[in-house]
């Protein structure tokens, strides 16, 4: 007579006391990624993020939807991402001044990593198109810091971005290219004055795919071979290639093959990430009443032994179709070609806005499934571990000559004031998760991140340890329900 009762308080106890694992962060070792402590292989398999409504306020671009105010909007995806097999999604823009707190604490509860962009549209907020050094504003560096010191805390933000294609806005790569590599360098510089109070999170880039050979070694080379601070610690392509229908996950396309080719042949010691692929072709398959259902045979390609050596993952491109950019060519319901339907699903009514009073239900395409089958059909258990891999590359390329020395110019930037570096022992964590640290500031790059301290508060308010002592605890997935004794 009393067991429903007895379950019901076993289900209020549950509900009320719940400890979240900690997620490991991740490092750079050679051109490949590591979980620290555990030191597990990591590879990318992630999905582009911008879950933009069909209509209202926030059906704009470039706008900050990750914040403690949009959970209506954001809550619902995580799912999905979760089934969709991904471990790492791709933020384009974000305001350092907003909470992120329920966002990325819940995606590090489900396992889900983060590549975070220090750039945005706004003014002042990303490299321009001006000849340097006028295309670095010195309230970027500013911006640049703030948003640092904003997701330092968050174990599972995986990188920085310090740019997106800023080539795609230049004929020559030439006249705005140092720009984009000082701003790099200068995030870089903050994160290392900054090591005792934070961990190294790696500072990279993000190019359009033109000038391929001229781009990457620069970001990737030294001006000055004693800086260790200039050269990108992971690089990131956008890059449509495979666009081939008949394509098989066995046979690697040419326009894959050129891809691993050109990059074995730039000899990086810093991992590369295909940060956009998905190539759109009306040849791709119609199914179920959707056109061009993209098979994402180049997932395989790219998490393939094949490209391990050289390509640590990618980001498909994207998780939703935009109805402001697809309605031209392919509008709602999105089941025709479209040169924008780029979605792996869309959001459902056509006027739905992303707030409660009219929210956007995600519906999933085709290849949606297409590409959950590859990345979870994709496994690391054949990778070495970080203790058992020793990278095979170690120098840095040499620069374009082309293009000038850093330390050459005269930067306005230099002169602007760095933040505060953040005080994570003030700062409320994820739960579960402690704080990691890069050590004592250097003036260059350290080597991987190494001291642990202050365990998080778990959301019943004591300590994990704490909680430990009084409950038991069983574990479900990267969840710990503790039920009361």
């Amino acid at each position: 007579m009393h067991a429903p009762s007895f379950l019901r308080c076993l289900a209020v106890a549950a509900a009320l006391i719940t400890l979240v694992d900690a997620i490991n962060p991740i490092e750079v070792k050679g051109t490949r990624l590591f979980e620290i402590g555990s030191g597990k292989p990591f590879q990318v398999k992630g999905v582009d993020y911008y879950p933009r409504p069909n209509a209202g306020k926030d059906d704009v671009n470039n706008h900050d939807v990750f914040t403690d105010d949009y959970e209506d909007m954001w809550r619902p995806h995580i799912q999905e991402f979760v089934a969709l097999g991904v471990n790492t999604i791709r933020l384009y823009a974000v305001d350092p001044f907003k909470p992120h707190d329920k966002f990325m604490c819940a995606l590090s509860a489900a396992g889900i990593y983060v590549v975070v962009d220090l750039a945005a549209l706004c003014e002042n907020c990303a490299i321009t198109k001006d000849p340097y050094p006028a295309c670095y504003p010195p309230q970027l560096k500013t911006r640049g810091q703030q948003i640092i010191t904003a997701f330092s805390k968050y174990n599972n933000v995986l990188a920085f971005s310090a740019g997106n294609e800023v080539n795609h806005f230049v004929k020559d790569m030439k006249v705005n290219a140092p720009c984009q590599k000082k701003f790099l360098r200068d995030m870089r510089a903050f994160i290392d004055s900054c090591a005792a109070n934070m961990r190294y999170i790696p500072v990279g880039v993000v190019l359009a795919d033109s000038d391929r050979d001229d781009n990457t070694l620069y970001y990737s080379c030294r001006t000055d071979p004693a800086d260790t601070l200039e050269n990108a610690e992971w690089y990131g392509l956008n890059a449509y290639l495979q666009c081939d229908a008949p394509a098989t996950a066995t046979s690697i396309g040419p326009g894959y093959k050129k891809l691993l080719d050109d990059f074995k042949s730039y000899k990086l010691p810093i991992p590369a990430l295909m940060t956009e692929y998905g190539c759109l072709n009306k040849g791709f398959p119609t199914i179920k009443g959707y056109a061009a259902q993209r098979t994402w045979m180049d997932a395989a390609w790219l998490l393939s032994s094949e490209f391990v050596d050289v390509f640590a993952g990618g980001l498909a491109f994207e998780f939703s179709t935009e109805n402001a950019n697809s309605k031209a060519d392919a509008p709602f319901p999105f089941t025709s070609f479209g040169t924008q339907n780029y979605g792996l699903g869309y959001f459902d009514p056509a006027t739905c806005e992303g707030t409660a009073a009219s929210p956007c239900t995600y519906k999933r395409m085709p290849n949606f499934d297409l590409l959950a089958a590859q990345y979870n059909a994709s496994k690391t258990a054949s990778l070495p571990a970080k203790s058992a891999y020793t990278p095979s590359i170690t120098t840095f390329p040499a620069c374009p000559s082309s293009v000038p020395t850093l330390k050459s110019i005269v930067w306005p930037s230099d002169t602007t004031k760095d933040e505060l570096c953040p005080d994570l022992k003030q700062t409320k964590l994820c739960p579960g998760d402690i704080i990691h640290t890069g050590g004592k500031p250097s003036g260059m790059a350290k080597g991987p991140n190494s001291t642990t301290t202050a365990p998080a508060k778990s959301t019943g308010g004591s300590s994990s340890a704490g909680a430990a002592a009084t409950a038991t605890a069983v574990a479900v997935g990267m969840t710990t329900w503790s039920l009361l004794a």
